[in-house]
């Protein structure tokens, strides 16, 4: 069985992996690139200010330059439409990953203090999910106990995993009711 440690350097191997091979643009979109947009819509999807720099490493192997000034000018407009604290709490609940591109914007310190509430409420649902799972592994090792005393080890785990259960989700109602109103 592979350690929790050992499997999160795999994932994080897997996914540098994935990442690393993957231009931000392909040459078509690099000839035909509104700059503009490109910031736009990098700014929506909360894109960090150094994705310019990828686009023109990705473009520079068909000899295309970005206009980093309109790219900086729609980049900063997409990220006002991303900063919105109702869209921090959606990303949040959906437990998507944040660059930190808000702080500086008029309603950054809101978009994190809803997203940041947002992730709790994810991060408690994932648990529970985890502990469910747990819970039907020790339920069929059960089935299969040949002894009185693995039976009671396992009954009891699954007690202790019950108990979790509801002090999860009690938590997880709790965050919900204080969470943000958008």
């Amino acid at each position: 069985m592979i350690s929790k440690r050992a499997w999160g350097w795999s994932l994080a191997a897997a996914m540098a992996a994935l990442l690393g091979g993957c231009a931000s643009m392909s040459e078509s979109e690099c000839q035909r690139a509104d700059w503009y947009q490109k910031g736009v819509q990098d700014g929506r999807d909360g894109q960090a200010r150094g994705r310019v720099e990828d686009h023109a490493k990705a473009c520079a192997k068909v000899g295309i330059s970005p206009d980093e000034t309109r790219w900086q000018t729609g980049w900063t407009e997409g990220l006002r439409r991303y900063c919105r604290p109702s869209n921090g709490w959606q990303l949040g609940l959906k437990g998507e990953y944040y660059r930190g591109v808000c702080s500086d914007q008029p309603e950054g310190e809101d978009f994190e203090n809803n997203y940041q509430a947002g992730k709790r409420v994810y991060d408690i649902g994932q648990q529970l999910d985890r502990n469910y799972r747990e819970m039907q592994r020790l339920e069929r090792d059960l089935a299969d106990a040949k002894t009185d005393e693995e039976r009671k080890r396992l009954r009891s785990l699954l007690r202790e995993l019950d108990i979790e259960q509801m002090r999860l989700r009690q938590r997880q109602r709790m965050e919900m009711l204080s969470a943000p109103r958008p």
